[in-house]
């Protein structure tokens, strides 16, 4: 799809309730970097949990940021916005993000979560 293809498209996850407040995360994630995006921040944390914390409290939010790695402002752990427009300003800039290369049955993360959206224009 082109750029122009984009707008206007709703992006479903179907694993959350039509309700649920993630889906306007996964939408507003497809808004800013379309499925590259949503596609790291599903390998990376697929609840979708803005407040997700791991590894030993050193990553945190949608995409898992490590605080080792990265310098994260502090709107990141308050805003769900802002961790998506960090996000999607980290990967344009070439910043490695491991969930979408993660092996799971063989298989890398980013070729079998694609299956989890539905998009209707």
């Amino acid at each position: 799809m082109s750029q122009s293809e984009y707008q206007g498209v709703r992006i479903i996850h179907e694993w959350f309730a039509k309700d649920d407040y993630r889906q306007d995360i996964v939408q507003r994630a497809y808004e800013v970097w379309w499925m590259d995006l949503v596609v790291l921040i599903e390998c990376e944390n697929g609840n979708w949990n803005p407040f997700a914390v791991w590894d030993s409290w050193k990553a945190f939010g949608l995409c898992q940021m490590n605080s080792n790695y990265h310098k994260i402002p502090q709107e990141y752990f308050d805003d769900w916005g802002k961790q998506i427009e960090i996000c999607a300003e980290k990967r344009k800039w070439w910043t490695k993000f491991y969930g979408p290369d993660r092996l799971i049955k063989w298989v890398r993360c980013s070729k079998f979560v694609l299956d989890r959206f539905i998009f209707i224009e």
